[in-house]
């Protein structure tokens, strides 16, 4: 049986050779070629659930981009678009944001010192 990564790493290469097929074709394909446990099936489909937002994020932000703003002005629209979504206070909108950039900063600064 193929590890998840190795699975995953496939499904990737046949994407990138072919990027206008269907994606969820592919995994199709290849969930029903290697018989996989309902397990193995719902990880590959969050897998591309999360590849298909992280791309669809990344396609709003090269426009965003092109259009003259910022990626953080950029970002903190996104952010209050989510806390618009879930009816924040305006209160808890800023303490949302600034918990984000808390973050954000903290993984910036261990990025940083593992680097080192």
């Amino acid at each position: 049986m193929e590890s998840f990564d190795s699975i995953l790493t496939t499904i990737l290469k046949s994407i990138e050779s072919n990027p206008n097929q269907d994606v969820d074709e592919v995994i199709a394909s290849k969930m029903s070629e290697l018989g996989l446990s309902a397990d193995g099936q719902k990880k590959l489909e969050e897998t591309n659930s999360y590849l298909e937002a992280f791309n669809e994020m990344f396609a709003k932000l090269q426009a965003a981009k092109q259009e003259g703003e910022s990626r953080n002005s950029w970002v903190q629209g996104e952010l209050l678009l989510i806390a618009d979504k879930h009816h924040l206070s305006d209160e808890q909108k800023e303490q949302f944001i600034a918990d984000i950039a808390a973050a954000c900063e903290k993984g910036l600064k261990t990025t940083l010192t593992e680097g080192e």
